[in-house]
């Protein structure tokens, strides 16, 4: 089994989180908790702060009030070691500046496990594999990252993080310039790692897949978490024409 925190229950707090650029309000008072095996759905329109949440919980960004703790530690105290050890982060903006093999660049998943030699072990290479096959880019390993379509930089993104086999996996955006065959195999990808016990929030704009993957949604709007609901009950009419402007029908989505 490839090394993370063994035996831990993972449980992600956010207390009163309020995140700030200069002095003006990003996201406001997020009281928030969460258990190990869940899929969160993050939604919202353009601009709701789906993008800060997320880099505020892998420690990217500060919180100007309260904290984001990760089984009972404050994420912005934990070394940068550490905390790369217990969250994984699938950034929205995943350009690279070096020219690395794919299967280079998903082992920098593993970066954080390597020995003082700087060597990799066997788990490691096997965490590497098992996330190529997951991310549907094993038969890519060989070739450069920069001469591959946007999608398939994608999936190997999505395997970088996969490797970290870290107990939170963040993604913001997971799905963007996927066709739809592997739309569907990323989000089946990552309600797998929830069902097998990890922690997995991801930013979705398609209402429909975050229905049907995610086990509990949050609400983002204009700064402020609206609804943690069931996918159920979270797609309602009124949160849909509240936030979104459209309806649901029976033909699928409409524009008030």
């Amino acid at each position: 089994m490839a090394r993370h925190e063994r035996g831990a229950i993972m449980s992600l707090k956010l207390d009163h989180l309020s995140v700030s650029y200069g002095h003006e309000p990003l996201v406001s008072q997020l009281n928030i908790q969460v258990k190990s095996g869940e899929f969160i759905g993050l939604i919202g329109p353009n601009g709701a702060g789906k993008t800060c949440v997320l880099k505020t919980i892998a420690g990217l960004l500060k919180p100007h009030k309260g904290t984001a703790s990760i089984t009972g530690r404050n994420i912005h105290s934990l070394p940068a070691r550490q905390r790369a050890k217990h969250i994984a982060y699938l950034a929205q903006n995943r350009h690279m500046a070096w020219s690395l093999s794919v299967r280079e660049l998903v082992s920098l998943g593993r970066a954080p496990f390597r020995s003082s030699l700087g060597r990799f072990s066997a788990d490691d290479e096997l965490a590497i594999d098992a996330a190529l096959h997951t991310a549907h880019c094993y038969d890519l390993q060989n070739r450069k990252f920069d001469k591959l379509s946007g999608g398939e930089q994608m999936r190997v993104h999505l395997a970088r993080a996969l490797a970290v086999n870290a107990p939170l996996l963040l993604a913001d955006e997971p799905t963007t310039a996927l066709d739809p065959y592997f739309q569907i195999s990323i989000l089946k990808a990552l309600r797998a790692s929830a069902l097998s016990g990890k922690t997995v929030i991801a930013s979705l704009h398609d209402l429909t897949l975050a229905k049907q993957f995610c086990t509990r949604i949050w609400v983002l709007h204009e700064g402020k978490l609206i609804l943690d609901e069931t996918p159920e009950t979270a797609f309602n009419p009124d949160m849909l024409a509240r936030v979104f402007d459209i309806r649901s029908t029976d033909h699928g989505w409409e524009i008030l």
